[in-house]
């Protein structure tokens, strides 16, 4: 008796001090074989290893998506647009970590508008509206910027459901709605330096050109961290996916950084110790990857 009190001693000993593995951590990216899912795969597994929780990797839509499902407690971790993360609800109690850095494109057609600053001006707003897709991040973009600077107010946003259809409206340089034909400007894109999806580039790659970002009133908004949010950069040739410019041979434009966000709630159950571990396994888990990819 003395011998199996002991046992059942040390096995109530062993079980109390192992830690029990997190939930599954579920990770939001974009798309299927795009540059937002492969880094979520790479960071959840180093995260996951470190944890022991199963990951679950989400395809989605992108920026916006992703905080719409992180707001609705659907994914635990997930890429954003910093602009995205500024202005989207997100859960209150969230850690953010810079990544890569995104090129802002203004991309037009022959007969567009080859500065976005122009847009200002009352005579071209009247005439052109800018092209979007709809929940894209480039769409969050272009109404920030409109809220950030006053003269923008009046301008027209005409929205599509894919780029392909934007690219479309784009090269065509107008588009008819409701039996109204409307000059299109041209558009926002956002993403990795040389990385234009093909929606764009393949078919109206002779027909769109890579404008100019100039307006300096951006360059004081702050990301969540209260670090520059848009801070000015240039597209250079190997960053222009085989486009074109039409103004410059690297064109003024502005970068902004994708974020990883990390919903707190996520080990907030767990014991004190276990949380420590969490927190620190995310951390690293992070920070090993992005500082090889930025």
């Amino acid at each position: 008796m003395k011998h199996i009190a002991l046992m059942l001693g040390l096995m109530l000993a062993l079980a109390g001090g192992a830690q029990a593995a997190p939930a599954a951590l579920t990770f939001c990216t974009g798309g299927e074989g795009g540059f937002y899912e492969s880094l979520g795969q790479a960071i959840g597994k180093a995260i996951s290893r470190n944890t022991g929780a199963q990951l679950e990797v989400l395809n989605t839509g992108g920026s916006v998506e992703n905080a719409q499902l992180m707001k609705d407690d659907d994914c635990s971790i997930a890429i954003m647009q910093a602009d995205v993360v500024t202005s989207m609800p997100l859960p209150a109690d969230i850690k953010v970590s810079d990544a890569h850095t995104e090129i802002v494109y203004w991309l037009h057609g022959r007969n567009g508008v080859d500065d976005f600053g122009k847009m200002e001006k009352d005579s071209i707003a009247e005439k052109y509206a800018f092209a979007a897709v709809s929940g894209s991040g480039a769409l969050v973009t272009v109404r920030n910027w409109i809220k950030t600077d006053k003269d923008y107010e009046g301008a027209r946003i005409v929205e599509f459901e894919d780029w392909y259809s934007a690219a479309e409206a784009v090269a065509q340089g107008y588009v008819s709605k409701a039996g109204v034909r409307i000059e299109i400007a041209g558009m926002l894109y956002i993403g990795r330096a040389g990385k234009i999806t093909t929606d764009i580039t393949e078919d109206f790659g002779n027909q769109i050109l890579i404008g100019e970002v100039n307006d300096s009133s951006f360059a004081n908004a702050k990301d969540v961290n209260s670090n520059p949010l848009y801070t000015a950069c240039s597209v250079d040739n190997q960053g222009a996916s085989g486009l074109k410019t039409s103004t410059t041979l690297a064109p003024d434009t502005y970068c902004l950084r994708a974020q990883v966000v990390y919903n707190n709630d996520y080990h907030k159950d767990l014991p004190a110790k276990e949380q420590r571990a969490v927190r620190r396994a995310v951390d690293k888990g992070i920070n090993s990857i992005v500082k090889a990819v930025r």
